[in-house]
C-alpha cells in the first residue's frame, strides 16, 4: 500500500522506541520521510473525519500538530500527522491514492515527516499500520474476487475468456470497474 506519491522509507517502525532527545516510549504509529515526493496520499477510499491544526498543548492530540483523520469505512480510523498543509476537509469523500496532505514538521516532532497511525474504531486502540495493510490488501483482494464472480455470471463468459481477462495490463481494475457496470 502506498502513503506518498513517490518513494519513501521508514524512519521509525511501530512499538517500543528512544528517541534522540531522551524520551522513550511506545509509538503507535510508523514515521514515514518522503524521499522523491513530500505528497501524502489515501491507502484506500473512506471519509475525512478530521481535518485540522492542533497548537493548544491541553489538547490530548496537540503532538500530531497538522493532521488528518480518516474513516477507511471497514472499521478503521487512519490518522496523518505532522502535515505542512492538508488539502482535504471534513466530511469529504477521499478515493485511494487522493492527495490529502504535504508532509511537514508540525506538533512534537524532531524533523519532517509523516506520523501514520491506525485505531480501530470499536475500541480507539491503534494497532500496527503493517498490520493494518495486510488486513486491507486481504479486504481489497476479495472485492475484486466478488467482481470476477459477478462479471462471469451477468455475462456467462467461459473460464478461458476469465482467464484472458485476468492478463489485462490493470485486471483488478478493469474487474472493478465491469461489476461496478452491471449492478
Amino acid at each position: 500500500m502506498r502513503l506518498y506519491d513517490g518513494n519513501y522509507i521508514v524512519s521509525s517502525g511501530y512499538g517500543p522506541r528512544k528517541l534522540s532527545n531522551g524520551d522513550s516510549s511506545f509509538h503507535k504509529g510508523i514515521d514515514y520521510v518522503g524521499v522523491d515526493s513530500k505528497n501524502i496520499i489515501t491507502p484506500t477510499n473512506g471519509k475525512i473525519v478530521t481535518s485540522q491544526i492542533i497548537t493548544d498543548r491541553s489538547n490530548l492530540t496537540w503532538e500530531w500538530g497538522n493532521y488528518v483523520k480518516m474513516d477507511d469505512l471497514n472499521g478503521f480510523f487512519l490518522f496523518f500527522c505532522h502535515l505542512s498543509r492538508r488539502t482535504v476537509n471534513a466530511g469529504e469523500t477521499v478515493a485511494k491514492g487522493q492527495l490529502i496532505g504535504i508532509e511537514g514538521q508540525t506538533g512534537y516532532t524532531t524533523g519532517s515527516h509523516l506520523h501514520f497511525e491506525v485505531r480501530r474504531k470499536s475500541d480507539n486502540i491503534a494497532i500496527d499500520p503493517d498490520e493494518y495493510f495486510k488486513i486491507l490488501a486481504a479486504w481489497e483482494q476479495g472485492q475484486v474476487n466478488a467482481a470476477k464472480k459477478l462479471v462471469q455470471e451477468k455475462t456467462g463468459f467461459d473460464n478461458n475468456t476469465m482467464e484472458y481477462l485476468s492478463k489485462h495490463p490493470y485486471p483488478d481494475a478493469l474487474f472493478l470497474k465491469l461489476a461496478k457496470a452491471m449492478k
